[in-house]
C-alpha cells in the first residue's frame, strides 16, 4: 500500500544521487517493494527488460550469484529505479535541481534525468557488467579504499606500490576518501603501506576487478560502442560529471561522459563541489545504502541529506 503519512519537506534546491557497485547487500529493494507499488512495478518491470530474477538476487542472493559482476551492476540499479519511482510516487512532481551518480550510477543518473529510459539503462548496464568481467577474467584485479590519509600520501603509496604491478587512483571521493585499482600484488602492497601509514581504515573492496583502470581497456572499448548506438536525449534535469564535476545539459555532452567513464577516475570531490556551487541545500541518495548522502554530510556545509529507507521505508517501519 502507499504511505499514508507526512511527507518531508526537502529544503532548498534538492539534487539526487545514484550510488555504484560496491552498496548492494541482500535484502535490497524489499521494504521499498513491499510499501510502493510504483517500486514494485519497477522491479517487475526490471525483471522483464533483463530476463533475470532480479528480486530474488535483490532480496535473497546468495551472496555468490548476487555478488557476480554481470548481476551486481544491473540488480543495484533496478533498486535505484525502484527507489527513484518510490520517491516520485511519495513526492509527486517536485523540482529536482541537479542529479549525479557515483560510477555506475551514473547511468542511473541519466535516466533519472530523462536522457534515457529506465529500461535502456537496465540493458546498458547489464552489458557493462558483463563485459566487466569478461575483462577481469583475462585482466585481473581488484580495489582497495584508504580513509583517513591526504591525496598527496595515497599518491605516494600509490607509486611505490607501482613495484608490484599495475595500480592506479580509481576513486577521489573527498579530500581524505580514496579508491585504488589495480594488479592483486600491487594492491597487496598498497594496503600494507596504507595500514602502516596510519590510515584510519584500508579496505579490500568485495569487486572482483579493477575498475576505473587500464585493465578494463577492452571493456570500455565495447561499452564505448554501446554508447555511440544509445539514442540519448538533451537531460530534463541537469547531470554533473562524476569525472569533471561540470554540470552537462546536452545529448552530445552525456555521450562524451558516458563513453570515457568507465577508465576515468571518479571525481565524486569534484561533483559535491559543484553541488555546493549551485547551492544545494538538500541531497537524496537513491538506491542500497547511504554511501553518498554519508559523504554530502561530512562535506557539504548545511546541506540536508537522507538516503532512500531515512526517506521512504523507516517512517512506515518505526
Amino acid at each position: 500500500m502507499t504511505l499514508a503519512l507526512p511527507v518531508p519537506t526537502l529544503s532548498g534546491p534538492l539534487a539526487l544521487l545514484f550510488p555504484g557497485q560496491g552498496v548492494q547487500r541482500p535484502g535490497m529493494g524489499r521494504d521499498l517493494d513491499r510499501l510502493f507499488p510504483a517500486a514494485r512495478a519497477a522491479l517487475q518491470r526490471a525483471e522483464e527488460v533483463l530476463q533475470m530474477p532480479v528480486r530474488r538476487l535483490c532480496f535473497d542472493g546468495p551472496l555468490e550469484e548476487l555478488f557476480r559482476t554481470e548481476n551486481i551492476q544491473p540488480c543495484v540499479v533496478a533498486v535505484s529505479y525502484a527507489a527513484h519511482q518510490a520517491f516520485k510516487e511519495r513526492f509527486g512532481e517536485i523540482e529536482v535541481k541537479v542529479v549525479a551518480g557515483h560510477s555506475l550510477g551514473e547511468i542511473s543518473a541519466c535516466a533519472a534525468s530523462g536522457a534515457f529510459s529506465w529500461e535502456e539503462a537496465l540493458l546498458l548496464v547489464r552489458e557493462r557488467g558483463r563485459l566487466m568481467a569478461a575483462a577481469a577474467e583475462t585482466s585481473p584485479g581488484r580495489m582497495l579504499a584508504i580513509v583517513g590519509l591526504n591525496e598527496g600520501q595515497v599518491q605516494e603509496i600509490r607509486a611505490a606500490a607501482g613495484s608490484e604491478g599495475g595500480i592506479w587512483m580509481a576513486n577521489l571521493n573527498s579530500p581524505n576518501q580514496f579508491i585504488l585499482s589495480g594488479e592483486a600484488a600491487a594492491i597487496s602492497r598498497a594496503e600494507e603501506m596504507a595500514n602502516r601509514a596510519g590510515a584510519r581504515r584500508v579496505t579490500v573492496l568485495d569487486i572482483p576487478l579493477a575498475a576505473h583502470s587500464p585493465l578494463m581497456a577492452r571493456a570500455a572499448l565495447a561499452l564505448a560502442e554501446k554508447v555511440r548506438q544509445l539514442p540519448i536525449r538533451p537531460p530534463q534535469i541537469p547531470l554533473v560529471a562524476n569525472g569533471s564535476g561540470l554540470v552537462l545539459r546536452s545529448a552530445r555532452s552525456l555521450r562524451s561522459e558516458l563513453q570515457g567513464h568507465l577508465l576515468r577516475p571518479v571525481q565524486w570531490a569534484r561533483t559535491m563541489a559543484a553541488m555546493q556551487r549551485l547551492r544545494v541545500g538538500t541531497v537524496v541518495e537513491l538506491g542500497p545504502g547511504r554511501v553518498l548522502a554519508s559523504l554530502a554530510a561530512k562535506h557539504m556545509a548545511g546541506v540536508s541529506t537522507w538516503n532512500a529507507d531515512e526517506l521512504l521505508v523507516e517512517p512506515d517501519l518505526g
